[in-house]
């Protein structure tokens, strides 16, 4: 099964967010031991909140809003495609994450399954089922 791995941090200060150099050994060190178990499909770090954009849709009309999201209460700093057998698995792995405790933030490792086609009853017709092959 495919997850998805959020890296979430809670009550965070953006800029408290920089790694040291200790925190991106360690971190490299993690991928490699996932991409050698066949775990990690992708993966990767965002860029603070200030060079983002979010299209809000509401109403039946869309917005613009630049970053900063200063109202969020996470920041969602980075994430993992991951290819597990089973939801347990994928939490075996994030507990093995590195951690950096010293930056007085709260570290969340959210784990979301994909939806697989199977997921859906009547609404995935053949019709979808065959534009969804086409990628």
């Amino acid at each position: 099964m495919k997850v998805m791995v959020l890296i979430k941090f809670a009550g965070a200060d953006e800029h408290r967010l920089t790694p040291t150099r200790e925190v991106i050994a360690a971190m490299a060190d993690y991928n490699e031991r996932l991409v050698k178990a066949g775990i990690m499909l992708d993966g990767g770090g965002l860029r603070p909140s200030a060079d983002g954009v979010q299209v809000v849709f509401e109403g039946g009309t869309t917005s613009v809003v630049d970053g900063p999201f200063t109202e969020s209460k996470e920041v969602i700093g980075g994430y993992w495609l991951w290819q597990v057998g089973s939801v347990e698995e994928a939490v075996e792995w994030a507990r093995q994450c590195p951690d950096s405790p010293d930056t007085g933030v709260r570290s969340v490792l959210e784990i979301r399954p994909y939806i697989e086609p199977g997921d859906f009853a009547d609404e995935y017709t053949p019709e979808v089922r065959a534009q969804h092959a086409r990628g």
